[in-house]
């Protein structure tokens, strides 16, 4: 965890330290920081680092992945997908079928079927035997959503 967690947790307005945290350390230990907070039900501070780390790291995986999480603990599903996407677009073709999975569970939760619908169809076309997009294509058909694109 951070070094200056305690000054962090002492400090009614730590833009400072979230500054100097993220000027200082790198997004590995920055993620890990995070999830320290989380672990410790520090919510508030997961989500301001985690929104701090992202302005100065924007194109992080770590700092993406634990933002995400921070939001889907949160349940702020649009911040989440916002993270999500932006990482699916980092990750390109690359993107494991996790992410895709999770990117689905989101918009759903966010209710954008048709958009959950298209991302576990492209999820699929990169991962065709990973049981959580199937499951959650499957799930979205049987509630009447269509896709919007054919699977490769």
């Amino acid at each position: 965890m951070l070094l200056a967690a305690p000054s962090f947790f002492a400090q009614p307005s730590h833009s400072a330290l979230l500054s100097l945290a993220t000027q200082e350390l790198s997004p590995t230990k920055i993620r890990q920081s995070i999830a320290d907070l989380v672990g410790q039900n520090h919510m508030e501070e997961a989500e301001t680092l985690s929104s701090e780390a992202l302005k100065r790291f924007p194109k992080s995986e770590d700092i993406l992945v634990i933002r995400a999480l921070v939001c889907q603990i949160r349940q702020d599903w649009p911040a989440a997908s916002h993270a999500l996407e932006k990482l699916i677009d980092l990750q390109s073709h690359a993107t494991p079928a996790n992410t895709w999975a999770q990117w689905v569970r989101v918009l759903r939760c966010n209710g954008e079927n048709d958009r959950a619908m298209t991302a576990a169809a492209q999820g699929l076309a990169n991962h065709p035997n990973d049981p959580a997009l199937q499951e959650a294509f499957l799930a979205l058909q049987q509630v009447g959503v269509q896709p919007a694109l054919k699977v490769a």
